[in-house]
């Protein structure tokens, strides 16, 4: 992932349930581990919605969403794609859809 100039980190509070997650906001993207991977939500002008990827541990790009209109819709599409990712990992499969 390369260096970032400026790292805010924040204590957000997520989804209707009202569980608090740490969150870390590194130029405007908001990322969160989860499962083993990392998780980047961000705005996109381009797409003009909300936009996830999903990295490994190590670094390497697994995916990158289409737009969302709402953040919330971006995490749990992360979230789901995560679950599904790991899920075909453990039953020996090397490619996978979405």
């Amino acid at each position: 992932m390369g260096t970032v100039g400026v790292l805010l980190v924040k204590r957000v509070s997520r989804g209707s349930r009202g569980v608090q997650r740490d969150f870390r906001e590194v130029q405007g993207a908001m990322i969160e581990q989860y499962r083993g991977y990392e998780i980047k939500v961000y705005w996109s002008n381009i797409d003009l919605g909300y936009v996830f990827c999903v990295f490994s541990m190590d670094g390497e790009g697994i995916m990158e969403s289409g737009a969302y209109f709402y953040e919330e819709n971006a995490w749990m599409g992360a979230r789901e794609t995560v679950d599904r990712y790991i899920e075909v990992k453990e039953r020996g499969i090397d490619r996978w859809t979405i």
